[in-house]
Order: structure tokens, then C-alpha cells, then sequence
């Protein structure tokens, strides 16, 4: 007997399809695994036979594998649980006509958290029999079948009605979302066929799905031979999918007179009902885990969590806690309210300050019955991996009054078996780690609550995933193995940060990372799968490759992508470059740069900071050879901004960085060179040389490359959690990260103001593909009010291309605002998500009356003050018949 595999997928040069096999002896539970390749029959098609001998019933248990020559990538196919049922007493041959399973159809996003209330309960379905004579099963998948269709066959034979309508042969569903038909074709012929919806009160096929026709080659293999058709996707177009749109709002900017100067979890209860009201399906937060290092205002950035895994106190609501405290303590509460909620923005330190004194005094009259608590039992046993470490990290933090451990002395090196002595009832410190995972514990419960009445209220929680940990973090005190400690991960220049971001987080040691087939990132999306439906990856370009500042630097553009093809020595020389390291590795300081920086205090700089060369050439002292060095020295020394920020520009003043150890052989190109004064005084002719590298080496020689690094990793993410993975793939976006995305099925990200191509000055939002979430601006960009009026001519154009206004008004108004939220309503993508921002700007009544207070970031500025608050409450917020009428209307008119 003989077992045929054929795969429909188009190739292309380099690449191969690899079989993955089981054969399963039930009786016996013995099983043989084995890999084969498959052979290249055309363009679309590939196949190979496995001989098999013997009697009886056994299962075959396979998948499909794509493996690619240039990079190394081995992929798997999505759902990697084919089966099929051989029987060598009955079949000659089995013929497997399958098609390359891919997570990048809708009906896969369907399978995440995000559509579960949509999907219903679990189902039994009935088994189909097999009708006497049969010889062919067609099995296909499709989810969000239309209410009162069926998936149905209709093709060129008469056995499948003769492309009749009325004749179409209705499928049947055996599992969720998988449809199937057994019947009897002939083989000898080569048939014609596709999938439609049949109407069965009418009787007939109503629609047809879409493009070409779907072909069987003649497949006669032997005499008594099975079929099977396995087809992925019903082809159909965005009208009728699901299209849905949310709100994006942190949790830090919600206001209610509940709350204590910041928003809190239990206030998502009432947003979830505002944005219930109006028709909306989801809402999007920022990161929600502590940042608790400092004790100050930096600590109110969201993105460099001191634990992946722990909650932010300053969420907790201590009036829901329910323990009975004295009349003072209610008093002291009400002060701390009536002093903090009236404030526009969040006093980040007064309001820790509030909540720790509040929380420990609850802490300690009760702090008997809340250890000895099943409830803390319980989550203490549930969580103990990752809340006895951060709570004992806790605990140090204050003790030595910092959270960078290398300065904890004794405890400055990570010892799991002393972290867990402080976690036993008769240690000294058990009660102040106790009062952290209480704090946890409790947090993890109204988060709970928040996200069950979300659900009641049919919405989807969207959650953040940082691609950083904070260096001074309980992760990096206690894998620091997962870490590059003497990095420093940000992003690259561009129009928004021209001097790079420095976001201060080491950056991932991958090749440790997967030896565990990358455990730790698995862990991080369990957890988030507790309260999220789906969530949005923080550069996701970083899986790709990640911007890397070595420690010694401090701006963003001193780093270089990691990992990433340095150039050799050699082939610098072969394009004719006359390479020198000291002019393309050193700073490059000479007198008119200096005189052309710091003007007036030119001899100043030189006499104090630099060593002179001779020739016109200069070059810094040691106390400030590098970025760092003068961001200490004038932490020490205090001097005039332009001096320090003069100093700064003058250790970029580089071509070239050195590949550490590679013992000047390899080479990162700096980007942006050509606006320093050393690109500037090259010879015209090395200029082009040096240009004609830069371009290859940013833009074509990676490629290949990064499309490995990305389906090396992320196929790992998305089989971690069943939530739905969409991707912030904004700023200098690598041509392979698109296909990568589509393939696992994560949804990009598509920004009116941050079009991916330069042949273009805005995006428009209809053109954006179904797998993906549109948005008219993001947290780390001005609202659009305040970009209205930042660069009059922008926005002109804007004006004029979107809609073809000729004089727009100076300020956006309602109006313009409304026509700009329709638009993306209307668009093709799955999600239209806004900024709650940008919403309340079609009410010129009711929107905040300052457009520059409403901006959350501002990227360039390191660190920035995260305290946005709405201004107003979300009472009144559900109190605005008029704007919530109108936004009910439009979301409800975009069949949203």
C-alpha cells in the first residue's frame, strides 16, 4: 500500500517542503516518527509517497515543514494536527491532497480569545457516516459562517451538482469551524470545483467564494484507493468578515471620583460600559505591570517594568479591599482624595505615597487573618515562581534604598534558596514580603473582576507587551543569563527622535533564550493570557532585530541593529574605500565643527575637554571619551546644556562602530552619517563609496537575514497563548517583517501619519488589510488636535489629499474630526482602535480645552513624565448624550 502526500504551495528559489510523520499503532501504542522531503512536481504543488506494508488499521499523524536554504528557517505549518485513518485491509492507496496551513487567515484569528464570546459554548458534534461507494472526503476549514448558511461543494461533475445551484452538495460541520463531506468522484478525470454558501430554506447556493477555481488532477493510484481533500480558507472578501472598533485609554489616565489622583482597575468597569453603550468592542491599555524603582516621578514610565509579572500597587482600589478599619482611616482617605483627584494630571509620587502608607496600615491590623487567608494561600502556591522573587526584590529595593542590585552588597547576586528562606513564616522579613504579594494578590483579584465584567459586557481587553525589562529588574536580578547587561535596547533616528531613542533596557540574549525554546517569553504570555483577550507587542520589529546602544554611549544613535551582518574589513577595501580607522572609528573633531557648536565658548571646550592633535584636529579627554563618561561628568560638574549636549555630538562625530572582539574586522555602519561633519569632508568620490555601502547595509544584505531571526522567535509567541497577537511594526520596518506577520497571523499596526512606504505622505486607512488594526495616532504621538497645529502646511496636504479641503480651519475642527474617525471606520481592517483623545475631539464642547495636554509621550524627551488624565470623569463621560449618540451612530453605520 502506498500513502500519498501532496501539498499545494508556491516556492520560491532556495526554498523546500518537508514531511513530518507518524505512523500510530493504537492497539499497540507504538510509534514511528521520520521527516521526508517532498518533491517539486510544479509551481504549486508538491509531493511524495510512503510505502506501507502489512495488515490492519493504523493512524497516520503529520504535518508539513518549510525549510529555507539561505537562512536556516524551518517552519511548521500552523495547525500541526493532521490526521488520517488507513486501513490496509480495505485501501490499496491513500491520496492526502492537502494545502499549506497557514495562521495568517481570518478563520485562525477567530480561534483566539478575542472572538470567544462571539464563538458560543463548547458543542458536540455528530459523527458523519460514510455513505456506501464513497471514495473522496472534502474537508474544509471556515469560521464565522454567515447565521442560516452552510459551507457547500459545487463543481464541474455531476456528483457535484454541475456547477448547478440548486444542486451544490451542503457540508457538514465535525469539529469547530471544520466542515466535511464524504462521497464518491470519479478518479480518471481532472475536476473543477469550489466552496459556496448554501441557503438550505432556499435550497440553493447563495454566494460563491472567490478567485479562480480549485483543481483536481486526475488521481487514479490504485483500484481501491481514499481521497482526501483538505482545503485551507474560504476565500471570501472583507465585506463579510468581522469588523470591529475599540477605544485605546491607559489605565493611569481614567478618572472617577472613586479613584485616588490616578485611575485604577475597578474603573475599567465603568469605561467598559461607556464604550459598550456606543457600539464599541474592545479596549486597549498600556502596560499595567510595577515600575516601582526609584520612588519618584520616572517611575510612572509603563514600560520598564521592575517584573513581567507583577501588577502596578497604583492600580489597587483601597475602598473596594473590604477590610474594617477605623473612622481616621476613612478620613485619611477622603483627604488623599480630595487633595489628588482634583489635580489635571497624576502627582505620580503623592499618589505612591498615598496608597503605601493607606495599604501598610491596612496591612498591619490585619495582617494575621490575611496571611492565614485561603484566598493568599492560594495565590501564593499558584504564583510562587515569580511572587516570592519580586517580593523579596521589593524588599532590598528599599532596604538599601535602590533597586540597581548590584549595590545590595550580599544580596547583590541572585540565590533562589535564600529568596525563598524569606518567604517562611518564621523568617524576620516574612511579614514585609507578605505585604507585597498581598498587594498582589488583591491586585490580581480586581483585575480579575474588572476583566469578567468586560467580558459581561461583550468587550475584548487589548493589553501592552513591553519589549524591555528594566535593567534594575527582579527578571535581570534573577536570569541575568537571558540578558545583555552591557546593552542598552532603543530605537533608530527618525523624523520623530533624530537623535535615536535610549529606552535603558538590556537587550535579549536570544541564543540562551531558545535553548528552552524560549520558556521565559512562554511564561510572560501565560500570564498575560489571565486577564488579556489580546495584546499588542511593543516593537515587534525587535524580534526581528533590535536597535542596540552599547553601555558606553548614551544616545540612540550610537547603536547599530543586533543581530545583524557586519561587513568585513576586506570588502570595505574592495569597494575602494580608503579605510582608516582612526578617521571612520574615531570622533571626528575639528576646529570649524567646534566653532560651528559651541561658537563663543569653542576655546573653552578645546582648552578643557579635548586634547589637540595638530592639523586642525582635536580629540576628547578621557573623562569624557565616550557619551557616558560626559553624562557622568556633568552629573558631577554642572554646565550649560549646549556644553554638555555640544560635547555629546562631538563623541557621534563617527563612521564606523567596531564589532566588539572582532579584532578590527568587522564593521557597523553609524546611521544617519551623512549629517555628521565627518561624512560631510569626505572626497566626493569616497562619499559615494561610503553612501553606496550604507544603502546595502541598512537596506538589501539584511533581509534574508531578519526574516530568519523573526521566524525563529515569534512562531514561539503565538503558540504560546491562545490570545490575539497584534504587532506595533511602526518606524524603520525591514521589507520581510510584512510577510513574517501574515504568515503567524499577527495583526500589524497601520497609522495615518506613519506611512510605511516614502512614496507616500499619509495612509489611508482603505487600503489597510483585513489582518490588521488601524489607528489615527498612537500614545507616543501628539493627539490629532495638537498635530493640526504643529505644522500648518502638513496639514494643508493632509487636508486637501484625505478629503479635499482647500483652506483648512487653523484648528481641527469637530467636523474634520468626525470625517477623519469615519474614515477609518470604513476601512477594510479587522480593527479601528482610537485614542479616547481623538474620539472626544469631534465634541467641540466637551474636548479637553488644551490640545497639548493631552499628549501621553513624547519619545525624544528621555525621561518623560507619563501623566495624562482625562479631564473629565467617567461619569460625565457617560453623561454626554450628544457625543455618545453620534459616535453610537457612526461605529454603528461602518457595520462595526
Amino acid at each position: 500500500m502506498k500513502i500519498v502526500f501532496r501539498l499545494n504551495y508556491h516556492t520560491v528559489q532556495g526554498q523546500s517542503l518537508w514531511l513530518k510523520y507518524s505512523t500510530v499503532l493504537d492497539e499497540k501504542g507504538v510509534r514511528f516518527d521520520q521527516t521526508v522531503p517532498l518533491h517539486w512536481i510544479n509551481d504549486g504543488q508538491w509531493e511524495t509517497e510512503v510505502k506501507v506494508r502489512g495488515a490492519g488499521k493504523f493512524r497516520v499523524e503529520y504535518s508539513y515543514q518549510l525549510r529555507q536554504k539561505s537562512n536556516g528557517v524551518q517552519l511548521d505549518e500552523w495547525d500541526a494536527g493532521r490526521t488520517a485513518d488507513v486501513d490496509l485491509d480495505s485501501h490499496d492507496a491513500v491520496v492526502l491532497l492537502d494545502s499549506w496551513c497557514s495562521a495568517g487567515t481570518p478563520d485562525y484569528a477567530y480561534d483566539t480569545k478575542a472572538f470567544l464570546a462571539a464563538r458560543g459554548g463548547e458543542r458536540e458534534f455528530p459523527k458523519t457516516a460514510i455513505p456506501a461507494g464513497a471514495n473522496h472526503s472534502f474537508q474544509l476549514r471556515m469560521a464565522a459562517v454567515p447565521e442560516g448558511k452552510i459551507p457547500c461543494l459545487i463543481g464541474s461533475v455531476n456528483e457535484l451538482g454541475g456547477w448547478g445551484w440548486h444542486s451544490a452538495v451542503p457540508l457538514e460541520e465535525v469539529a469547530p469551524d471544520v466542515w466535511q463531506k464524504h462521497l464518491y468522484l470519479p478518479v480518471d478525470w481532472g475536476i473543477e470545483y469550489k466552496y459556496g454558501l448554501f441557503d438550505p430554506k432556499l435550497g440553493c447556493v447563495v454566494g460563491m467564494e472567490l478567485g479562480e477555481n480549485r483543481s483536481l488532477s486526475p488521481r487514479n493510484h490504485a483500484a481501491r484507493q481514499w481521497v482526501h481533500v483538505h482545503d485551507e480558507c474560504y476565500r471570501r472578501d472583507t465585506s463579510g468578515l468581522y469588523h470591529a472598533a475599540g477605544v485605546a485609554i491607559p489605565v493611569f489616565s481614567l478618572r472617577s471620583d472613586k479613584g485616588l489622583g490616578i485611575g485604577e482597575f475597578a474603573d475599567l468597569k465603568p469605561m467598559a460600559d461607556w464604550a459598550s453603550g456606543v457600539g464599541l468592542k474592545l479596549l486597549q491599555i498600556l502596560p499595567i505591570n510595577d515600575t516601582t524603582s526609584s520612588h519618584d516621578w520616572t517611575d510612572s514610565y509603563p514600560y520598564s517594568a521592575i517584573s513581567v509579572f507583577a501588577l502596578h500597587p497604583a492600580y489597587l482600589r483601597i475602598s473596594d479591599l473590604g477590610y474594617a478599619m477605623p473612622s481616621s482611616f476613612a478620613q485619611e482617605l477622603k483627604a488623599a482624595r480630595d487633595k489628588l483627584n482634583p489635580l489635571p494630571q497624576i502627582d505620580h509620587e503623592a499618589v505612591m505615597r498615598a496608597k503605601t502608607l493607606l495599604t501598610r496600615k491596612i496591612f498591619e491590623k490585619h495582617r494575621a487573618a490575611i496571611t492565614e487567608s485561603p484566598a493568599f494561600a492560594a495565590f501564593l502556591t499558584a504564583n510562587a515562581g515569580w511572587v516570592v522573587p519580586y517580593a523579596v526584590f521589593c524588599v532590598k529595593r528599599d532596604h538599601y534604598g535602590i533597586a540597581d542590585f548590584s549595590r545590595w552588597e550580599e544580596w547583590s547576586g541572585y540565590d533562589a534558596a535564600r529568596v525563598d528562606e524569606l518567604a517562611k513564616l518564621t523568617h524576620p522579613e516574612w511579614p514585609e514580603v507578605a505585604y507585597h504579594i498581598w498587594l498582589q494578590c488583591e491586585l490580581d483579584k480586581q483585575l480579575s473582576d474588572a476583566v469578567a465584567h468586560l467580558h459581561s459586557r461583550g468587550l475584548v481587553l487589548k493589553g501592552d507587551l513591553p519589549i524591555g525589562i528594566d535593567r534594575q529588574s527582579v527578571d535581570a536580578w534573577a536570569s541575568p543569563h537571558l540578558f545583555k547587561m552591557d546593552a542598552q535596547a532603543g530605537a533608530p533616528p527618525d523624523a520623530f527622535a533624530v537623535k535615536g531613542q535610549n529606552w535603558g533596557f538590556p537587550t535579549y540574549n536570544w541564543e540562551i533564550m531558545q535553548q528552552d525554546d524560549y520558556a521565559w517569553w512562554r511564561s510572560r504570555f501565560e500570564q498575560l493570557s489571565r486577564y488579556f483577550d489580546a495584546y499588542r507587542i511593543d516593537h515587534i520589529l525587535g524580534f526581528f532585530r533590535i536597535w542596540q546602544v552599547p553601555y558606553d554611549h548614551v544616545e540612540g544613535i550610537m547603536g547599530y541593529f543586533d543581530p545583524a551582518m557586519p561587513i568585513h574589513i576586506d570588502e570595505i577595501r574592495a569597494r575602494g574605500i580608503d579605510f582608516d580607522y582612526n578617521r571612520y572609528c574615531r570622533p571626528y573633531i575639528r576646529w570649524d565643527a567646534l566653532v560651528q557648536r559651541f561658537g563663543e565658548a569653542a576655546e573653552y571646550v578645546k582648552n578643557e575637554f579635548l586634547h589637540d592633535c595638530h592639523d586642525g584636529y582635536f580629540k576628547l579627554r578621557e573623562q569624557v571619551l565616550t557619551q557616558r563618561r560626559i553624562d557622568e561628568y556633568f552629573r558631577e560638574h554642572p554646565h550649560d546644556d549646549f556644553i554638555r549636549e555640544g560635547l555629546m555630538d562631538c563623541a557621534s562625530e563617527v563612521l564606523f562602530f567596531e564589532v566588539p572582539g572582532s579584532h578590527g574586522r568587522y564593521f557597523h555602519p553609524r546611521m544617519s552619517m551623512q549629517a555628521t561633519h565627518s561624512y560631510r569632508d569626505l572626497p566626493g568620490d569616497m562619499r559615494w563609496r561610503v553612501e553606496e555601502l550604507y544603502n546595502d547595509y541598512f537596506y538589501r544584505r539584511q533581509e534574508d537575514f531578519w526574516q530568519g531571526q523573526g521566524l525563529a522567535k515569534l512562531p514561539a509567541m503565538r503558540r504560546a497563548s491562545p490570545m490575539l497577537l497584534c504587532g506595533e511594526d511602526l518606524g524603520m520596518v525591514p521589507a520581510c517583517v510584512p510577510g513574517v506577520l501574515k504568515e503567524l497571523g499577527i495583526l500589524s499596526l497601520e497609522i495615518q501619519r506613519m506611512p510605511k512606504t516614502h512614496e507616500i505622505e499619509f495612509y489611508n486607512p482603505q487600503d489597510a488589510p483585513y489582518m490588521s488594526v488601524v489607528s489615527p495616532s498612537t500614545h507616543d504621538m501628539s493627539t490629532l488636535r495638537a498635530w493640526w497645529k504643529e505644522d500648518p502646511q502638513t496639514t494643508a496636504r493632509f487636508a486637501w489629499q484625505m478629503f479635499g479641503i482647500h483652506f483648512p480651519e487653523a484648528e481641527l475642527s469637530g467636523e474634520v474630526a468626525g470625517r477623519i474617525i469615519w474614515q477609518h471606520l470604513q476601512s477594510p481592517a479587522m480593527w479601528a482602535i482610537f485614542p479616547l483623545q481623538d474620539l472626544l475631539a469631534m465634541d467641540e464642547d466637551l474636548r479637553h480645552p488644551d490640545p497639548e495636554s493631552e499628549r501621553i509621550n513624547v519619545p525624544a524627551i528621555m525621561p518623560y513624565y507619563w501623566r495624562y488624565r482625562m479631564h473629565l470623569d467617567l461619569e460625565k463621560l457617560a453623561a454626554a448624550e450628544g457625543f455618545n449618540r453620534k459616535l453610537a451612530r457612526l461605529v454603528q453605520s461602518a457595520g462595526r
